[in-house]
């Protein structure tokens, strides 16, 4: 996420705990050209944010499988 765009989230949504911002944060460094590719179509955009959670998911399940 933008260094702007970040406390602009967090000004107009104050429950977002420090933990989350940070997630969020982690999620856009990780699938930020993706998310911006898709970011002028909603549907895109939420097609790009599953496909996103999905690649997490995957890879942390490698990871896991890797660690035993």
């Amino acid at each position: 996420m933008a260094t702007v765009g970040m406390p602009m989230l967090l000004k107009k949504h104050p429950e977002i705990t420090h933990e989350e911002a940070k997630e969020i944060r982690e999620f856009t460094g990780r699938h930020g050209q993706e998310l911006a590719a898709a970011f002028p179509d909603k549907e895109a955009f939420e097609a790009a944010v599953e496909a996103g959670i999905q690649a997490d998911k995957e890879a942390a399940e490698q990871a896991e499988q890797e660690h035993e």
